[in-house]
């Protein structure tokens, strides 16, 4: 139910933001009174929407747990509508009210929806065998988990195209994926997505990394990672998967055996490519010895 919540929610935050600017500045170029409190709820607004709208053009792997620039430009909005309301009362309406539901819905976002609990599966934990699940490549045939096994491989589960933070986390690893090599590994990048979306990503990062797709997140059922409602509300219609994988990486040995995992807590931050090629430079069994 939490997870339903949340897909609703970032739907409805991203929406409510827009909209809240949008009106916000329509009555600034009007110049509707109070001006104050037009300004504050824009300021209110715009702040979280502008950390979105980076977030999207850049693509970054990770972010500040509190991107606290934002908060500030945000909090200020709101003491702007609120002490409009002190100095012009019903004439400022309910402004600050409107502003008020902006900031509470942006740190709900910071610290609830970015947010996982804890994981209670220990099937990632270092000395675990790798499960026997199966996973299809571009072309849509079926690939076993024990055909890995005869050389080390990242696993790295991304929740789809759409994320942002997974587009950056799969760019990064793309730039080092001649380290990775270097190292005698292999790159699997793994999302529930439909295939056509795996082969924009193989096209647009035209490296030796393979794609592939975990059909109904079976794997990362097994792997404890499965995430229900993971996509926000409205994907679906674009033809992505309701439920997703938490964002997680496997450093896998030749054995098939997890030497290496890291479960996101925080959807915002991803694991540094160093810190994958140095579990793979200091555990001498991944190079066979």
């Amino acid at each position: 139910m939490q997870q339903l919540m949340k897909s609703l929610f970032i739907t409805g935050f991203i929406a409510w933001i827009l909209v809240a600017s949008l009106f916000a500045l329509a009555q600034l170029v009007r110049g509707q009174e109070p001006l104050l409190s037009w300004f504050g709820l824009a300021l209110a607004s715009l702040s979280p929407l502008a950390f979105f709208t980076r977030v999207f053009l850049t693509r970054p792997p990770r972010t500040q747990r509190h991107p606290v620039e934002h908060s500030i430009l945000g909090g200020l909005g709101l003491v702007m509508c609120m002490a409009a309301q002190w100095r012009y009362g019903q004439a400022a309406g309910a402004i600050h009210i409107w502003a008020g539901l902006s900031m509470a819905a942006w740190l709900a976002y910071l610290r609830w929806y970015s947010a996982f609990a804890p994981a209670s599966s220990t099937s990632m934990a270092p000395g675990s065998l790798l499960p026997d699940f199966t996973l299809r490549n571009l072309d849509n045939q079926t690939i076993n988990a024990g055909l890995l096994r005869g050389q080390p491989h990242i696993l790295i589960f991304i929740r789809g195209n759409w994320c942002p933070f997974c587009m950056g986390q799969v760019e990064e690893m793309a730039a080092s994926w001649q380290d990775v090599e270097a190292a005698g590994a292999r790159v699997l990048i793994i999302s529930s997505q439909p295939l056509r979306y795996l082969q924009d990503l193989a096209k647009r990062f035209q490296v030796p990394m393979q794609f592939l797709q975990d059909p109904e997140n079976r794997a990362a059922r097994q792997l404890g990672v499965r995430v229900p409602w993971g996509t926000p509300m409205g994907l679906q219609a674009l033809g992505y998967p309701s439920d997703t994988a938490r964002p997680a990486v496997f450093v896998v040995d030749s054995d098939g055996r997890i030497v290496h995992g890291e479960l996101a807590d925080n959807y915002r931050i991803r694991p540094e490519p160093a810190i994958l090629l140095r579990v793979l430079k200091t555990k001498t069994e991944l190079a066979g010895g």
